[in-house]
């Protein structure tokens, strides 16, 4: 009989010597497990480490929806550019620093649409090193949509090794959001931007996104936005409700405990404290500048409109607990001998220096750094 089996012998011993020894190595394997009285799930679980992209440089253009949230924002390319440990450039300037400070925060902090050379992390180190004739390194760890519970973790494993003499965080609204909505700073529940701190999943042989993002990643990102379009354009509202991240507390009318949320704050900017001074470095808290005026402007009305309809908190409720959690900063502060940088205060409530609800402009954020250079002089002086 001529045929493929009788023409490849050599093939066919080594096909069936292959499916015996998996067979083998399966059957020894469920032996084993047997006999271990113990079955792997296969389960990893994992801390997630809220940075940006490490050695990322590119322009970031706001959206027509970021646009359409704002009534000073310029629709122009920002250049982003971020160094080997994922800090915003330009960082780390100097090879032997003076004094190195380190700045944590949401995207308030991270200064998306501000100009590279006007983003108030980098330009108060400029300002500081200025005036006292001294060389700053001074790293913008923002990430937007981080919460306190985020910089805590990214001063444990990023920020301490660099043994930085001062480090500045400022959190408000993205913890209030996180907290309001799902009552813990640990939810899983709580899906907007994948801020929850545990990530479990089944590790891959080979994961595909991975592979792709890191060999083609700009063709990659390409078909994504042309994957999202396609979907707003052929399925609107299906689309609509994919990415909708909070879709799982819409309509949910929401009761403000409003001691409750603030005690969590409170207990986070307490920890982010005692963690500096446990490691010699000197903790500093910012309140976050805002347009929640009594009389608001039109945009700030339109802003907050969806909540009332969707939570049932009117725009005084939320800009009072608001309010409450910048004087939550100021009351740690003043409890634990802590300066307190008053951005709040110090920055007018004016589209001329905050885009939207709490995000600057150029203008906003060359003010910001000045304050924070004059309120960070003494503490710098002290460590000379």
């Amino acid at each position: 009989m001529d045929n493929w089996f009788a023409r490849n012998p050599r093939k066919v011993f080594v096909f069936f010597l292959v499916a015996l020894l998996l067979g083998a190595t399966f059957i020894t394997e469920k032996v084993l497990s047997w006999k271990a009285h113990a079955k792997k799930s296969g389960i990893v679980r994992v801390i997630r480490l809220r940075e940006q992209e490490p050695r990322y440089v590119g322009r970031i253009t706001p959206g027509e929806d970021e646009m359409r949230m704002s009534d000073s924002l310029v629709q122009k390319g920002y250049l982003f550019r971020t160094d080997g440990d994922g800090f915003i450039m330009p960082a780390r300037i100097h090879q032997h620093p003076d004094l190195t400070l380190v700045f944590l925060g949401g995207s308030t902090t991270a200064c998306f649409y501000v100009d590279e050379e006007n983003r108030f992390a980098y330009l108060a180190g400029r300002l500081l090193e200025k005036d006292g004739k001294l060389k700053v390194n001074s790293l913008n760890s923002g990430v937007g949509g981080n919460f306190s519970l985020h910089s805590l973790d990214i001063l444990l494993n990023k920020v301490m090794p660099l043994k930085p003499q001062i480090v500045v965080m400022m959190h408000n609204i993205n913890d209030l959001a996180v907290l309001m909505y799902a009552k813990s700073y640990w939810s899983q529940a709580y899906k907007r931007g994948h801020t929850s701190p545990i990530i479990q999943f089944h590790p891959k042989i080979i994961d595909t996104k991975l592979l792709v993002d890191y060999l083609i990643p700009n063709l990659y990102q390409e078909l994504k936005a042309t994957e999202r379009w396609l979907r707003h354009t052929l399925r609107p509202k299906k689309a609509k409700s994919q990415e909708d991240e909070l879709q799982d507390f819409r309509g949910k009318k929401i009761t403000l405990d409003e001691d409750f949320l603030v005690k969590e704050f409170k207990m986070n900017q307490q920890l982010f404290i005692d963690m500096c001074r446990a490691r010699n470095i000197i903790p500093v808290l910012m309140t976050m500048a805002n347009r929640l005026k009594e009389r608001p402007d039109p945009l700030i009305i339109k802003l907050t409109k969806g909540l009332e309809k969707d939570q049932g908190i009117n725009y005084q409720e939320y800009k009072k607990i608001f309010d409450r959690f910048n004087q939550a900063i100021r009351e740690v502060g003043a409890a634990n001998g802590v300066l307190v940088i008053d951005l709040a205060r110090a920055v007018p409530q004016e589209k001329e220096y905050i885009y939207d609800l709490v995000h600057f402009t150029n203008r906003g954020s060359q003010l910001a750094a000045g304050v924070i250079k004059e309120a960070l002089k003494p503490q710098v002086a002290r460590r000379k």
